[in-house]
């Protein structure tokens, strides 16, 4: 099994690579002053988990009033301090969207899950997401992200979504794994390069009913292909600051 060699897209890479950069990168987060990694199959316990944490709630993707995802579908990940509270948190879901593509999947779900400030359906303009087109079948989504400030100088987040990506293709082998980030931080800070992205789009959803929630206005859509996942396989712990 350890030898065999995942293939996506032309795209090779060993489960021992996913293994060895999962390992260097739990090193890291161990030494960012966090004590222990914990993994959640099912997201009541991630939910409980997080409710200890400064975020205290988790967000629409994830949440049990608008999703069923059982464990073969979800990932979530706290981290705790050696004091025992949880300064971190994230999570990665696995959804087959076979017969739609990316664009149609972020649609529908959008419209399900957030509101106006009158209460209606947000509504996405149909120029709103054209590069999610053509993406489909099995894709991976990473949110839900969170760090205690005073954690926040050491770049803990980006070695905990760069686990997630690890994660996230050991567990499913997605052909595309993809998340949001607001403008300002991914290109003022360049982080989605440091959080293991190869892709990002700035004006992520285009909006005819906007969200209430006014940091949904403004997203940008960030993306990784297997021969992202490759690279940073190589080099899991480069975050682009040396």
């Amino acid at each position: 099994m350890f030898g065999e060699g995942v293939i996506l897209a032309g795209i090779r890479f060993s489960v021992v690579d996913l293994m060895r950069a999962g390992a260097a990168l739990e090193a890291k987060i161990k030494s960012l002053g966090v004590s222990q990694i914990e993994l959640h199959d099912e997201v009541s316990t991630y939910e409980q988990s997080v409710s200890h944490s400064e975020k205290g709630y988790i967000g629409e993707y994830f949440h049990r009033t608008l999703n069923t995802l059982p464990p073969s579908m979800f990932q979530g990940v706290t981290c705790r301090s050696s004091d025992g509270y949880v300064v971190a948190t994230t999570a990665i879901r696995c959804d087959d969207i076979s017969g739609w593509d990316l664009d149609r999947y972020i649609r529908e779900f959008w419209m399900r899950a957030y509101r106006t400030k009158d209460g209606e359906p947000v509504l996405l303009s149909e120029t709103a997401v054209p590069f999610a087109k053509d993406v489909t079948g099995s894709i991976a989504y990473i949110g839900d992200t969170f760090v205690a400030p005073d954690l926040r100088e050491n770049n803990l987040a980006a070695y905990i979504v760069r686990l997630c990506l690890v994660i996230a293709n050991t567990k499913w082998r997605p052909v595309y794994t993809y998340g949001w980030m607001a403008r300002h931080h991914a290109f003022e800070k360049a982080l989605f390069l440091r959080w293991g992205y190869t892709t990002c789009y700035p004006g992520g959803l285009i909006w005819e009913r906007p969200p209430a929630n006014k940091a949904y206005e403004d997203l940008c859509f960030l993306g990784c292909t297997p021969a992202g996942i490759a690279q940073l396989l190589m080099r899991p712990l480069d975050i682009g600051l040396d």
